[in-house]
């Protein structure tokens, strides 16, 4: 569908509210925290074995 189509604007609006629909995938804070302190401690690790 190109974008000169007239009912684009109406596609792209419909998926937009799919989108919005499912809600944040994002990780939560907590897993956040968890996964930044593996990784520092994996580079501190890897650091001071060079």
């Amino acid at each position: 569908m190109g974008c000169c189509n007239p009912k684009y604007r109406e596609t792209v609006n419909e998926e937009e509210k799919r989108i919005n629909a499912k809600g944040e995938d994002s990780l939560s804070h907590s897993a956040k925290l968890i996964l930044a302190a593996v990784m520092l401690s994996g580079t501190g690790i890897f650091f001071y074995l060079t």
